[in-house]
């Protein structure tokens, strides 16, 4: 277009407005199999509230970020140098193509973090934080080495300029900033752990830190004291900080014994010992009708009279079966796995299956009213009016129904 600002504005715009487009012809198609309509009728305030409180932690980190660029550019500009500011840019947009490398095995944690702890699964949270911190330091380190090696191209391809000063200064601008992104693993890990538990209030400091609130004091600090390479160095030691008060954070957690114990953030009686807890995996038909005999079984086991024990097999039967029909008739394998916990008065059926997403209580509120399915909807009143709570996550093609009775 050879324009200017309005034109770059103007391209940006188009950016998300494209997208927008395209992912509504999807919903609004004739082949879409989403029940997705553009109604207003269910809209929730007090539903708004929650998701604009769960979405904080980020809408503060990209705040954060933006502000905290706009201070160091500032800072910047009084060296009088006058490709200083472009190469410090020239790390942040290399990050854009690789920090993968550590989000990735952090939101992952977040994820899975939000299915088990509604479980109170201590052992798959602790496997999954575990399997997030290995990726992230093995995949941050490799980025690190490559970015250190072959910083000299890297510097040429991103700059776009062939004034020797400004490439001399975005190599050492690379190699010096890449080594804080090993910190990237801890960092990342704590603060999506953080967000996937709900520990949002920590989260939200915790995000204006890492861009903003810890970043900007060193980096003053280090341009005063060393000059302008401080502005890399401050990299390093902004993620080190960062990844020292989240250790503290943890090894201050009062709730836990061991170290193990600690990072999981959890009250002291969180989880459950193995004799409390049974596992099984149903792929047929025979073997979804053995469900119930198994939750009456494990039931009475742990102090529940026979009404009770009947209660908790009926819904695992109704769930089981109900979950069955609609998930296995698609002509693919497929597998439930249910989980039995007994947890103080509480018994917990945990429901995970990798079929086709179904929300039990969104289902049933579309089955509300319907003629052809009044069965269905039968068989679903009686689970939600029995069970104490129901609540479902979807995460990785996994469908997870945690019911309390």
């Amino acid at each position: 277009m050879h324009g200017g600002m309005l034109q770059i504005g103007l391209a940006t715009s188009l950016g998300y407005i494209v997208p927008f487009f395209v992912c509504a012809s999807f919903y609004a198609g004739k082949k879409s199999a989403s029940v997705f309509r553009l109604k207003f009728k269910g809209f929730s305030p007090k539903l708004c509230a929650e998701m604009i409180s769960l979405g904080a932690p980020m809408g503060v980190a990209k705040g954060s970020k933006a502000l905290g660029g706009l201070i160091i550019n500032n800072l910047l500009t009084s060296f009088n140098m006058p490709y200083l500011v472009a190469a410090h840019g020239v790390f942040a947009q290399i990050t854009v193509f690789v920090r993968a490398a550590w989000y990735a095995p952090a939101d992952t944690l977040m994820a899975f973090a939000g299915v088990f702890v509604g479980e109170e699964d201590k052992k798959s949270i602790k496997l999954s934080q575990r399997i997030s911190l290995i990726h992230a330091l093995v995949m941050s380190s490799v980025v690190t080495v490559v970015l250190f090696v072959f910083c000299d191209p890297l510097a040429a391809f991103f700059l776009k300029s062939n004034n020797p000063e400004a490439l001399e200064l975005a190599k050492q601008c690379i190699k010096v900033s890449c080594l804080s992104l090993p910190f990237h693993t801890i960092v990342y890990n704590f603060n999506n752990y953080l967000m996937g538990i709900k520990r949002l209030r920590f989260a939200n400091i915790y995000s204006f830190l890492i861009e903003c609130g810890n970043l900007i004091p060193i980096t003053f600090l280090m341009l005063r004291v060393i000059g302008y390479e401080g502005a890399f160095i401050s990299k390093i030691f902004n993620m080190a900080g960062l990844s020292l008060i989240a250790l503290l954070y943890i090894f201050l957690n009062r709730e836990g014994k061991s170290f193990g114990d600690k990072m999981l953030l959890m009250p002291r009686d969180f989880g459950t010992t193995p004799d409390n807890e049974i596992s099984v995996i149903a792929s047929s038909t025979q073997e979804i009708e053995e469900l119930s005999k198994i939750a009456i079984a494990f039931a009475m086991e742990h102090g529940a009279d026979k009404k009770r024990a009947r209660k908790y097999g009926l819904i695992t039967e109704e769930l089981s079966v109900f979950l069955a029909e609609h998930g296995f008739n698609d002509g693919k394998e497929h597998n439930i796995n249910m989980r039995l916990v007994a947890k103080g008065d509480d018994l917990i059926i945990r429901m995970r299956d990798d079929c086709k997403p179904m929300n039990l209580k969104d289902y049933y509120k579309l089955l509300q009213g319907s003629q052809d399915k009044k069965e269905e909807e039968i068989n679903l009143a009686i689970i939600l009016k029995m069970a104490k709570d129901v609540k479902y996550t979807a995460a990785f093609g996994a469908n997870n129904l945690i019911v309390r009775v």
